[in-house]
């Protein structure tokens, strides 16, 4: 019976935790970026298609992409549900930004990572973003759990 509030529950990571999970969510956070990547360049191709309605291929072209931009939202929506699987938000897929549940005293926060980071460094309030982040060494209740 207690399982369903179990499920609900946020998955709170410590640094070291959070730290231990990268090698397995680089590769997940490369092709996020990747497919990203490759989703803006289709919108950006279905545009031009869709402005120069005068081409006789315009109409093939266009269902071609629709097919490949539905590919890649499927694509996507995957990546999204296995970094959460993981207990990690995506903050920004173009790149690579993610948070972690974490406990400060008796706050809830957020560890942050951006892909390319060698481990994860910062912190910010669940109401603060990337650009609101602190470094871990400034908190080191954080750094001991």
């Amino acid at each position: 019976m207690g399982g369903s509030v179990q499920s609900n529950a946020v998955r709170l990571f410590t640094p070291r935790e959070a730290n231990a999970m990268l090698p397995t969510l680089r590769p997940l956070l490369i092709e996020l970026t990747d497919r990203h990547a490759k989703r803006e360049q289709l919108d950006e191709l279905l545009v031009e298609v869709e402005q120069d309605d005068k081409s006789r291929g315009s109409m093939r072209d266009r269902l071609e992409l629709e097919v490949r931009l539905d590919e890649n939202l499927a694509e996507l929506k995957q990546l999204f549900e296995a970094l959460a699987r993981h207990g990690v938000e995506v903050k920004d897929p173009a790149i690579g930004l993610i948070d972690f549940h974490a406990q400060r005293g008796a706050e809830l926060v957020y560890l942050c990572y951006k892909l390319g980071e060698s481990e994860v460094t910062h912190w910010h309030p669940l109401d603060d973003g990337y650009r609101g982040r602190k470094p871990l060494e400034s908190e080191p209740e954080m750094l001991k759990i």
